[in-house]
């Protein structure tokens, strides 16, 4: 397990009792790489960074692709399972769906609106919170008020997170409290 860290001194829980990306990587995968993207990168100088040996059985999605710190490969994008572990700003959480179409692409079989499951410890949620994708139908900046003019448009992570597998959709909370 040492030699799939990319650097000496990894633990894997962190300083603050989380657990850092090389033991979530463990449970998923089997392989304690640091790293989320597709198979191992020769950076040079002898430097590998080591990432996702083969296709997860559940995915993984991260708040921090959004932000361009690192791209999470198809190995964990595309799993076998419709099942994407979340990495919000501070915790785990989770989508899933009943429609296993969307595993394998990364956008929905016809291009028309589809649900995920949304699954949040920490919200206490008492009911499921069902988010409706509609791939393609995003138009970043702001949106129309009741009153006719744009207002800024709050970034909200979860939909942040949705999009860096399902680029430019629309996420419908359903009349739902959106979790910030």
């Amino acid at each position: 397990m040492l030699d799939d860290f990319d650097f000496e001194g990894i633990a894997l829980v962190n300083e603050y009792g989380y657990a850092s990306q090389e033991l979530l990587n463990t449970m998923m995968v089997g392989r304690a790489c640091s790293n989320v993207h597709d198979g191992d990168k020769n950076m040079g100088d002898d430097l590998v960074l080591k990432g996702i040996p083969h296709r997860s059985e559940i995915g993984f999605l991260t708040y921090f692709e959004h932000f361009g710190h690192f791209e999470v490969g198809d190995r964990y994008k595309l799993p076998v399972l419709p099942i994407w572990i979340i990495c919000s700003e501070s915790h785990y959480s989770i989508l899933f769906s009943t429609n296993f179409a969307l595993a394998s692409q990364s956008v929905s079989p016809t291009g028309r609106p589809f649900d995920l499951i949304y699954y949040d410890e920490l919200a206490r949620q008492a009911d499921h919170i069902i988010l409706t994708v509609e791939p393609g139908k995003y138009v970043a900046g702001g949106r129309r008020g009741a009153d006719g003019r744009m207002h800024k448009e709050l970034t909200i992570p979860i939909d942040a997170v949705i999009r860096t597998k399902w680029a430019q959709a629309n996420i419908d909370w359903n009349g739902r409290t959106v979790i910030l």
